[in-house]
């Protein structure tokens, strides 16, 4: 019979795999008695614990899932009474594996140090040929202990059988029942002799006691045992589903003569909803709007949109409207007052100054610096309770706002606005706008809501080692690289510009979607510098992973091209110019320590470079 469960401790960082594989592939305990008598290796290339942990890595690093559970480890037990070899156990083990992880790097042990043999399965997060990742869940457990049985089926080896009473019963209690050393055993004869000579529960009670077994509970429906000396307890209910029905609380009762049928559970009441929190800001947008109604009506608002949308000057038309509105709310007190003398920059001027607007700079203004506008300062709003949401809007658009009773900041630009408003009011300005629900949030959130993206790659960032490095682009350019958002984070335009943060590794990415014309030089090009790049990034990581270093050396094209020639086209180096005006042509080539011997070995048969540490 063998069992297959999971090792409850999460495998979540780099150093618990190593300790993991090291653990499995010992050949002896602490007492050094024998352990691991054999492993296998499947989809590795490597059986050394530092060379395992390096394929682990780069095989999750490859596929960009180098996060939360790194690997899983089960364990498959056969029963002593098994008569079962090592060798067999471990063939078992393997087709095991080879059945229920295609694909994945995984390894094999056979250990011996306990009663029974058993094999230790260690398997990579990550599929080796299809980058997916391998689900730990109960569903995998099961068909893993299927898969388990039917290969001992095959072997002429007993499985459990789920229609038996006894299904319940763990191994661990099934070798202490075989030394008789469990104190289930001992329960359930104690309970054997119980039903014959009590008559009463205290008589029952005190019976159970001086077989050594306290009663820490005893209800209408439930009676608790636990044996004097132990720490566990367990329930007669559940006692009766490892040994059978004879030990439930009712058999045992009718048995003694003293059953009683239960009092019907009286149903509970239902818990009071609990009323939402609400906070002050929230509070006072209600009372203020209720004070101070919207300033434009929705039909008014509507005409207004109309007037930018089909003007040729519609930053200026917009400020013609957004002052007639601001004059609406001149004389009225509290926030609008504060709002209209110190936030906006739309103030009278005295007669002598008087002249006529000039539309054209004032439009070279806003695209100097852009101007806030809106019903409350952005300071304000932002740092007020509750998530905010920022939406990119038409310039039209914005006297529809003005319509409803919601709190929103504007910063206007020449050609668009930016309008921030709380996460609670989003459904408020999607209806002054006469939009789907959720349609605006989905087209804007990856460029003006970044901050909990980027907090997430910085935390990627300082697990791996490295920075996260920025690039400005313009506003247009997003939507070349849709595709995969994982890759970067956006952050709100300024100016017309987005500024983007990136990981290292998906650098090459993202320049090749934003310039692709510019990124298209010959990879295949032994002296390119998109080729070098990227071998010397890759060799790096690798050597890093390794705990080895890099290896330089100073050669002529013509040794590079021999070199190259000689490794078969492998990217095993990386090739970098150091010659100035008027000198040889020599080149730098990085490799990897590991590496040394075998390209020393290749330039053997020309002049020998110099080391460079």
């Amino acid at each position: 019979m063998a069992t297959v469960k999971s090792v409850k401790s999460a495998i979540k960082s780099s150093d618990y795999v190593a300790k993991s594989i090291s653990y499995i592939l010992s050949p002896e305990t602490k007492n050094g008695s024998e352990k691991c008598v054999q492993s296998s290796f499947i989809n590795c290339c490597y059986n050394s614990v530092n060379g395992l942990v390096t394929e682990f890595d780069i095989t999750r690093f490859a596929y960009h899932k180098n996060d939360k559970i790194l690997a899983h480890h089960y364990v498959q037990s056969f029963s002593p009474n098994e008569n079962i070899s090592p060798e067999l156990a471990h063939k078992i083990g393997e087709e095991l594996a080879e059945c229920v992880a295609p694909g994945f790097q995984l390894i094999v042990a056979t250990h011996v140090d306990r009663d029974h043999i058993h094999n230790h399965f260690l398997i990579n997060s990550v599929s080796l040929e299809t980058g997916s990742k391998w689900l730990g869940n109960q569903a995998t457990l099961k068909n893993l202990r299927e898969q388990s049985d039917r290969i001992c089926r095959q072997y002429g080896l007993s499985v459990i059988d789920e229609t038996t009473e006894l299904r319940g019963i763990d191994q661990a209690t099934q070798k202490l029942a075989e030394q008789g050393k469990s104190w289930k055993v001992e329960l359930c004869h104690a309970l054997d002799e119980a039903k014959k000579l009590c008559y009463s529960k205290d008589a029952f009670i005190e019976f159970m006691r001086n077989k050594g077994f306290i009663i820490t509970r005893y209800t209408d429906r439930h009676i608790t045992f636990q044996k004097i000396g132990e720490e566990k307890k367990i329930r007669a209910d559940t006692l009766a589903k490892q040994f059978g029905d004879y030990y439930k609380k009712e058999n045992l009762e009718r048995i003694m003569g003293f059953y009683s049928i239960p009092k019907p559970l009286t149903p509970r009441e239902a818990p009071k909803p609990q009323k939402s929190f609400v906070s002050e800001f929230e509070k006072y947008e209600k009372v203020y709007f209720q004070k101070n109604p919207p300033p434009v009506k929705p039909i008014e608002a509507a005409t207004m949109k109309l007037l930018i949308k089909n003007s040729t000057k519609p930053l200026f038309y917009l400020l013609l409207v957004l002052a007639k509105i601001m004059l609406r709310r001149k004389d009225r007190n509290g926030l609008d007052r504060r709002y209209f003398t110190l936030h906006t920059k739309l103030k009278p001027q005295k007669r002598y100054k008087t002249k006529k607007a000039d539309a054209e700079k004032i439009m070279d203004r806003f695209d100097d610096k852009p101007h806030d506008v809106g019903n409350i300062p952005y300071r304000t709003l932002i740092n007020s309770p509750g998530e905010n949401c920022r939406i990119k809007l038409d310039l039209s658009l914005i006297p529809k706002l003005y319509s409803y009773p919601f709190f929103f900041s504007v910063r206007i630009f020449s050609n668009y606005a930016v309008v921030t408003v709380k996460e609670k009011d989003k459904h408020l300005l999607e209806k002054a706008l006469e939009i789907e629900n959720q349609q605006i949030t989905e087209k804007h959130s990856r460029y003006f809501n970044p901050l909990a993206d980027y907090k997430e790659m910085k935390k990627r960032a300082e697990f791996l080692g490295v920075k996260v490095e920025f690039l400005m682009i313009d506003e247009n350019d997003i939507d070349k690289l849709t595709k995969e958002k994982e890759r970067y984070v956006a952050f709100a335009p300024e100016n017309g510009k987005i500024k983007l943060a990136f990981l290292h590794q998906n650098k090459d990415y993202v320049l090749h979607c934003l310039y692709p014309d510019k990124n298209q030089e010959e990879s295949d090009d032994l002296f390119s510098v998109t080729r070098n790049s990227k071998v010397n990034t890759r060799l790096k990581s690798e050597a890093a992973l390794g705990g080895k270093q890099m290896r330089y050396r100073t050669l002529t094209r013509t040794e590079v091209e021999e070199l190259h020639k000689q490794t078969g086209g492998q990217e095993m180096f990386a090739v970098f110019s150091k010659s100035e005006n008027g000198q040889e042509e020599k080149y730098n080539v990085a490799f990897k320590e590991e590496d040394e011997g075998r390209i020393d070995t290749i330039l053997s048969s020309s002049n020998k470079p110099t080391l460079r540490r």
